[in-house]
């Protein structure tokens, strides 16, 4: 049975002397106390329940005997946190209750203790429920790497890169944040430029732009939740080769020196260019030009309308006709993509450049033709 102190009180009387007595008035009720024992703690939404604790205690009575009562008010108000719920789930001992956090900013967490009597005790703490910072992660899409390729590969000159920084590559820990991600973009050119082109959009999580340079470009992201607190940024960096010219390794006629009817119509054509940026066919960037000239000495000149001849941009027609026997002729076409270079810059010792006798690299084509 629980203990009750009792109060003495002392009266003295005065008549003609003086008498002490002591007087028992009855049992005196002592509180409880209570306090809250979490240490100061950043809480964030979508972790496990946080535990709350407490230390309990009553001088008359045991603590299973004793009412206690968690609650937790959002928005931090403490005197607004019993009245507005959600109570703080208490454990069985009643010293402990489970909360999860649901919502950005402060909470009041109150226990309140009531002994048998009515005598009561209470304890409050604000904490705060803080946002945590989202993780941005990026990925080249276009062209996609090829597994155990290394991501430094050099790729062509004027290839169109996509990259992506949208989920599962970026991630937010807390829950909603992640399909509301913000992005935004930095591409640093192999000149130490920045690239305007990638897109701005607030809420895009691609970026495209197409290689125009050699060297590295340096590609970084950042990611941005509804908050506004920001990730550290990620990066990739994508190296561009050194253009290669192209390569004509596909021709009619196959002869480079061949003989010809002079009363029949007399066809060239290209039909097969490879390059690693612009081949033909499947391109529509690079060019064809074809060359003339009669006999093997003088000038070449390039074709116009002031010949015989009828042209696609890969082949060149002559009619019936249009020579006679005992000519000889030499017909030469050049296939040129994005990047300027005339007959003499065809590095012959390039990987991509075979040799034709007496013509250079294939990245054009003579033939000489005998009529007869």
């Amino acid at each position: 049975m629980a203990r009750l102190r009792t109060r003495l009180l002392l009266v003295t009387l005065l008549a003609g002397g003086s008498t002490s007595c002591l007087l028992d008035t009855g049992p005196i009720n002592m509180p409880p106390t209570v306090q809250i024992n979490q240490p100061n703690q950043a809480l964030h939404p979508g972790e496990p329940p946080v535990t709350f604790t407490a230390t309990i205690h009553d001088p008359d009575q045991s603590t299973d005997s004793l009412d206690v009562a968690w609650y937790v008010g959002e928005g931090g108000d403490c005197d607004k946190a019993v009245a507005s719920a959600p109570v703080c789930r208490p454990t069985q001992n009643k010293d402990q209750c489970s909360y999860e956090p649901r919502a950005f900013g402060s909470i009041c967490v109150v226990v309140g203790v009531t002994d048998r009597y009515g005598a009561k005790a209470e304890a409050k703490r604000t904490f705060t429920v803080q946002d945590r910072a989202p993780v941005a992660g990026i990925e080249r899409t276009s062209p996609a790497s090829t597994p155990g390729m290394l991501a430094t590969a050099p790729l062509p000159l004027f290839s169109n890169l996509t990259f992506s920084a949208a989920p599962p590559n970026s991630s937010d820990p807390d829950p909603g944040d992640e399909a509301t991600l913000s992005y935004s973009w930095t591409v640093i050119q192999p000149d130490g430029t920045e690239l305007s082109e990638c897109p701005t959009v607030e809420t895009s999580g691609t970026c495209s732009f197409t290689a125009t340079m050699t060297g590295t470009y340096h590609v970084e992201v950042t990611a941005t939740d509804t908050s506004g607190m920001d990730s550290a940024p990620a990066s990739v960096d994508v190296v561009i080769a050194r253009d290669q010219p192209p390569c004509i390794v596909g021709f009619k006629p196959e002869t480079l020196q061949t003989y010809a009817s002079a009363d029949q119509s007399t066809t060239f054509a290209v039909n097969l260019v490879t390059d690693d940026a612009d081949p033909y066919p499947g391109s529509s960037l690079g060019t064809f030009t074809w060359w003339y000239r009669m006999g093997k000495s003088s000038a070449f000149a390039r074709l116009s309308n002031t010949y015989q001849y009828s042209y696609q941009s890969n082949q060149l027609d002559f009619g019936q006709d249009v020579f006679v026997t005992g000519d000889e002729i030499q017909v030469r076409v050049e296939y040129q993509d994005r990047v300027s270079r005339d007959f003499s810059s065809c590095d012959q010792n390039a990987d991509r450049c075979e040799l034709v006798p007496g013509s250079g690299c294939y990245q054009w084509v003579t033939w000489t033709v005998d009529f007869i």
